[in-house]
């Protein structure tokens, strides 16, 4: 099967993508395409197109060299769907922000109010002794989470009021396969 991404390098959609093919030990091969600062990523496989980060990460969970660890699970599409939906979200706020012809004041209301959606969510997960979003092994919705989390402090977030998302951070960066980006700060 051949496949290859559609990609925008700074995007924290197209980000999600290469970084779950990474931790999935998927070669993808990417196209830079500026369209996909607007649309997202796209996946050419055999002839057809896949897009979104939802949609391709499941796909990528299917292939048949991936550890069955990344498999779907019953009930898992659930989060996947709501932590795509927040990853949509929080990208839009992002590009807003960083198109910006004037500074922003802070993190806004909208942001703020998804950081603690994502830190209750966490948190609660935490309670409940499952170690990941996906349960035991992380998934795609814990790849979604990574670029909102990481990359909030585009936005001004103040990571210290969230500390199940910090939490979140160290333990996912030291996943084997993880694959930085462009502008994710090294700390937390």
């Amino acid at each position: 099967m051949c496949m290859r991404l559609r990609d925008w390098a700074l995007d924290d959609r197209c980000y999600a993508v290469r970084l779950g093919a990474s931790l999935m030990g998927v070669p993808l091969p990417t196209v830079t395409d500026a369209a996909a600062l607007e649309t997202g990523p796209v996946l050419e496989t055999d002839g057809s197109l896949l897009h979104g980060p939802v949609n391709i990460l499941q796909r990528l969970t299917s292939l048949p060299d991936v550890a069955r660890d990344w498999h779907l699970r019953l009930g898992e599409e659930q989060r996947d769907v709501w932590m795509g939906n927040v990853l949509e979200r929080f990208s839009s706020l992002r590009r807003a922000s960083l198109l910006a012809a004037l500074p922003m004041e802070k993190a806004s209301a909208p942001v703020l109010d998804l950081m603690c959606e994502i830190e209750d969510r966490l948190f609660d997960d935490h309670l409940r002794d499952r170690p990941w979003l996906s349960g035991e092994h992380p998934g795609v919705a814990d790849v979604l989470l990574f670029p909102v989390a990481a990359l909030s402090q585009d936005l001004e977030v103040p990571l210290d009021l969230y500390p199940a998302i910090r939490h979140f951070l160290r333990r996912f960066r030291a996943l084997p396969g993880f694959l930085t980006m462009p502008g994710v700060p090294e700390c937390h």
